[in-house]
């Protein structure tokens, strides 16, 4: 059950009405693309405001790397950042083309 459910992407819900609802525990292992398509990583967390219940930041793993205990390479994205995208059956990482070439 492990890695069938941690590789499970997340699809968001519209269940809320006009708004977009995705549950934490979907979020987790969804894939993380860059505009072109090309995979980033996975989102390994969700931070949810205390106050309003509302998701602030993804934690990111951006090592492609199979054993998660020894990657270093999390980082926080703000929620806003992160659109789903059913062409990639993950999350869009919308940042401009000139940031993701500088991380490679």
């Amino acid at each position: 059950m492990g890695t069938e459910q941690s590789l499970r992407t997340a699809a968001p819900s519209n269940v809320g009405g006009n708004r977009r609802l995705v549950a934490s525990n979907n979020a987790k292992g969804a894939p993380v693309y860059a505009p072109d398509g090309n995979r980033l990583g996975r989102i390994e967390y969700v931070m949810a405001d205390e106050a309003t219940g509302e998701i602030a930041y993804a934690i990111v793993n951006f090592g492609l790397g199979n054993t998660i205990e020894f990657e270093t390479d999390h980082h926080p994205v703000p929620w806003s950042l992160l659109a789903y995208n059913p062409r990639f059956g993950g999350y869009e990482l919308r940042i401009a083309e000139r940031q993701t070439s500088q991380r490679r």
